[in-house]
């Protein structure tokens, strides 16, 4: 199987799932955000005051260092597959999972991290980002879980069904 490449908007579950499934199939979880923290001692919304540009670079180094690893659960940045480089090093190095929510719960689960989201004002921009993403999150997925309303363990028990398929 490779890696599981856990994707979608930030606020869908990727880390939390993605640790759940980890456990399960006993591998690492590795986790982007974490790997472009580690690497330059800056939180995400340090580097993107400094420009998103120099985000998207720390990230897609994240995504080769993580394909790199022996096989493991990766969650993503919301953006990483925006670049077609990352989706290339995904898909040949594992199965993608897209996570998806709508923008109303996607507010109401990060609303407690209040400053760590960049691109995340409000309902408004996360509707605009899910439009903007949703073509490239669906060319990218191998396959596609809905988080809406559901607790994490059950949305990891989804994704285990699935790869276990």
């Amino acid at each position: 199987m490779g890696h599981l490449w856990l994707a979608g908007m930030m606020g869908t579950g990727k880390t939390t799932v993605g640790a759940l499934v980890a456990e399960r199939l006993q591998r690492p979880l590795l986790d982007t955000d974490a790997i472009v923290m580690e690497s330059t001692g800056r939180t995400i919304p340090e580097l993107f005051d400094e420009s998103e540009w120099l985000f998207r670079a720390h990230e897609r180094s994240a995504v080769v260092v993580a394909a790199a690893h022996d096989d493991a659960v990766v969650a993503t940045g919301g953006g990483a597959v925006l670049d077609a480089a990352n989706r290339e090093v995904m898909r040949s190095s594992g199965t993608v999972v897209v996570l998806a929510a709508p923008a109303v719960e996607i507010i109401e689960r990060i609303a407690d991290q209040p400053g760590t989201r960049p691109l995340a004002d409000d309902v408004g921009a996360i509707e605009r980002l899910i439009g903007e993403r949703a073509a490239v999150y669906a060319a990218v997925a191998d396959h596609r879980v809905d988080t809406a309303g559901k607790p994490p363990d059950a949305v990891a028990q989804e994704v285990l069904a699935w790869i276990a398929m």
